[in-house]
Order: structure tokens, then C-alpha cells, then sequence
């Protein structure tokens, strides 16, 4: 026992020593309340382990012994439990991305990917353009009315397989109505990617738009748009007159080989540790600074800053934050105006603002249980569109209305179910027949 107490000591004072090195050379290291405890605990072990060790030899040594073997169970059934619930509760969701320069991270073309959840198991497809679905002609042929849809996880359609999305579904419908102009085939393009935002969506419109040459774009708002548009303008390289010109990856973002040594051991733990994953989220959320929006506590990890403008208690001034988003928006609505493509604007709801059903109990890692919504967002953006004369398709009464059976959100996850997705076509549809196509349905 003297020799296991003796190695659990040098165990424990040689990552302490490494972390406190690490954050004495400023190797990226996040010195928050996770850090706190972390750094703490070691301690605080490595003092016990010494004690230990210095009344091994007295008539203490039966007490000694009895204390490290409960406490060397108490750890092994922790850590045990710990990873079994990590690997099936904590999702394994991993769409091969990729850095970039100019839009931060993109899809991996021409890869299959798993989507595995306790809810669900999908697979998705990226053709050779880095869009997800079948593989597209990169020119337009002369009969082919070509929609492209801007968004993020939710348009990418995380969670349901490639026939699920909304993309797909609309595409089969309206085909199968012959509505677009000179009978036209229409081809919607889905663009989505995991945590893009409308500054990102600009950008990527910029990249693709002039190869692909489509006759409308939709960009799709979510809720988590605000937040993360404020993180990605942070990151953003300006040109002249403040343009944005890119918004690069930072090192480590997405390769775990380029991170600095306690930012990867943090993200080893997000990923496979299920109780201590936990901890840190919620002693962060605690004892954090909530008006610190990195790209790790806004696009990475659930935070409860990013829907806070979505509840009633919401009392920050949010004019800044508006003001930057709209102006990526209008960016994207005069591109389009200037190449002859028209351009909608989507706005949908997360599952807590359509009911107190849907999106349970995975809404209460992001809101408050029982917190009251605000719609004040959602006049926000109304507003915006009317006085910037942008067609506005806001889906919230269609899917506050739902009648249905099927749940239209995962219990855990935030997105979609394949019935969100029904939903949506529908009311994209609908909205695309009378104020696109001036068709009036029957």
C-alpha cells in the first residue's frame, strides 16, 4: 500500500506542476472555475498522499489503509460509471470539418459521416461542392431553378438522415407541382453547416454564388445566430472601410493536436466523461463572466447566454448585437439584389419557445426550468424586414400551432426530428408558392 500511496503522490504532483507551469507561460490556459477546482483537488490530494505517507509507520497505519481502499473504490466506481454514461449519453456526433481562412470551419467534401445519439443514428452525405446531399452539376443547366439555403445545423439538418432534410423534402414537393416559371425543375442546394452564423452564411454566399448562380437564397435565422454572430466578428480579419474579409480558424479549433495541453484535456473530458462534463459546465456557468463570449462557451459547449434574449427575464442591451447581425443580413440581401437572385429570410423557433413538451429535459442545460419566453426577439427581426423590405417567412406560428402526434424536436437534442423537418418544407413551401412563385394553393 506504502508503494501505491508513494506513486499516487508523484501521479498527482507532476500534472500540478505541469498545469502550473502551463499557466504561468500562457499556453492558452483558461484560468476559470473549472481550472480552480481542478488545480485545487490535485493539491489538496497530493497534500493528503504526503500526510499519508509520514504516519505510514505509526499506529496509524491500519486507518491509512482502510481510507485508500474506500477511497480507491469510491474513484474507480466513479470514473467507471463516469465513461460508460459518456459513451452512451454523450453524443457522437462528427461531420468531418475542416478549418478555413475565410469561413472558419466548412464541411468535408465528398465524405460520408454517422450522426449517433441516444435519440437518433443517421448518416450524411457531402458531395464534391462541401454541400450536404447527392452529388450537383456545379453549373446550372438552362432548366433548372436553383435554390440555395443558407443556415446552420438546422438547415445542415443534424440528426435526420440526407431524405430528411428540409432541403429534400421541399424540393420533392414543389418538383412534383410543376410551379416554377417556364416549368422549370427546381434544385435546392443545402448549404448548411454546424454554428454558422449570418456573417459566416455572407461570406460563404460570396465564395459560392458566382460558380453555382442560383435564383433565390434562403437564409435560415437561429435563435443561437446573435451570440455567435458577436464571437465570429471577434475573429474576423477586416479589410478596408471595416469589410470583413474572413473569419479564420483559429489553431486548435478543430484539430485537438494543435490545442494547448489543458484546453485538450478539457475537451477530452467534454467528450467522453459524463458526470465531470457536468461539473465543469455548470461551475463555469456559475461562477464564470457571462458577458465573455468566446468560441468555445458559444459554439462549442451549451451556454445558457446564447437563448437569453429568447426569455422574458433578459435585460441586456442588445442594440450592438442586433445592429452587427442585421448588417450581415442586408450584406447578403444586396449580393443578391446585385446578381438578380432573390432572397428570403427564414426565421424558426427552438423547441422551448413552441411549447413546454417539446425539447424536454434537454432545453435545461440552455434555459432556466419554467422560464418565461419573450417574443421581443422575434419582433426584432419583423421589424427589421419590414423596414428593410425583406420577405420574412417567420414559421413561429406554424410550428406553435402544430397539432400533430410525432414530436417535432429530440428530447435531448435541440434540432429536428424528421417531423420538425415535414414541418418546415411545408411552411417554406407555402411561403415560396404565394410570394415567390404567385401561385395560389388550392
Amino acid at each position: 500500500m506504502k508503494k501505491i500511496i508513494l506513486a499516487a503522490l508523484i501521479v498527482t504532483i507532476i500534472p500540478l506542476l505541469f498545469l502550473i507551469y502551463r499557466m504561468n507561460s500562457g499556453d492558452q490556459f483558461n484560468f476559470g472555475a473549472a481550472s480552480v477546482l481542478f488545480i485545487s483537488g490535485l493539491s489538496v490530494f497530493a497534500l493528503f498522499s504526503f500526510i499519508c505517507l509520514i504516519f505510514y509507520e505509526t499506529d496509524k497505519k491500519d486507518n491509512i489503509v482502510w481510507l485508500w481502499f474506500s477511497i480507491v473504490s469510491v474513484f474507480l466506481v466513479y470514473f467507471s460509471m463516469d465513461i460508460i454514461l459518456g459513451y452512451f449519453f454523450i453524443p457522437r456526433l462528427s461531420p468531418p470539418m475542416l478549418p478555413d481562412k475565410y469561413v472558419n470551419h466548412k464541411l468535408a467534401p465528398d465524405t460520408n459521416s454517422e450522426y449517433k445519439s441516444r435519440e437518433f443514428l443517421c448518416i450524411q452525405k457531402v458531395n464534391s461542392l462541401g454541400l450536404r446531399g447527392a452529388e450537383v452539376q456545379e453549373k446550372k443547366k438552362s432548366n433548372t431553378y436553383r435554390i440555395i439555403m443558407l443556415g446552420d445545423s438546422f438547415t445542415m439538418g443534424r440528426g435526420v438522415s440526407d431524405h430528411e432534410t428540409f432541403s429534400v423534402l421541399l424540393e420533392e414537393s414543389l418538383n412534383k407541382k410543376k410551379v416554377a416559371p417556364n416549368s422549370k425543375k427546381i434544385e435546392i442546394l443545402n448549404a448548411g453547416v454546424d454554428s454558422y452564423a449570418p456573417v459566416l452564411s455572407f461570406l460563404q454566399l460570396k465564395k459560392m454564388a458566382d460558380l453555382l448562380e442560383p435564383d433565390l437564397v434562403i437564409l435560415n435565422f437561429d435563435m443561437s445566430d446573435l451570440i455567435q454572430e458577436v464571437t465570429y466578428r471577434n475573429k474576423a480579419i477586416y479589410g478596408k472601410n471595416d469589410e470583413i474579409i474572413g473569419v479564420p480558424a483559429f489553431p486548435g479549433q478543430l484539430d485537438t493536436q494543435k490545442m494547448g495541453s489543458v484546453k485538450a484535456i478539457k475537451n477530452w473530458v467534454n467528450k467522453n466523461l459524463y458526470f465531470s462534463r457536468l461539473v465543469i459546465f455548470y461551475l463555469e456557468k456559475w461562477t464564470g463572466n457571462p458577458k465573455e463570449l468566446s468560441f468555445e462557451n458559444t459554439v462549442n459547449l451549451a451556454n445558457y447566454e446564447l437563448l437569453k434574449h429568447t426569455l422574458m427575464n433578459d435585460t441586456v442591451d442588445r442594440t450592438i448585437q442586433w445592429q452587427k447581425i442585421f448588417e450581415s443580413i442586408l450584406k447578403i440581401k444586396k449580393y443578391c439584389i446585385g446578381r438578380g437572385m432573390k432572397f428570403i429570410l427564414t426565421v424558426y423557433p427552438w423547441g422551448h419557445q413552441v411549447n413546454e413538451s417539446e425539447w424536454t429535459p434537454g432545453r435545461l442545460i440552455f434555459v432556466p426550468d419554467n422560464a418565461p419566453i419573450s417574443d421581443k426577439s422575434i419582433q426584432m427581426i419583423q421589424n427589421f424586414a419590414k423596414v428593410n423590405s425583406i420577405e420574412l417567412l417567420n414559421s413561429f406560428p406554424g410550428f406553435r400551432s402544430y397539432k400533430g402526434t410525432e414530436p417535432l424536436y429530440f428530447s435531448y437534442d435541440m434540432h429536428w426530428t424528421p417531423e420538425g423537418h415535414k414541418l418546415m418544407a411545408r411552411e417554406i413551401e407555402q411561403f415560396i408558392l404565394e410570394r415567390i412563385f404567385k401561385v395560389q394553393e388550392k
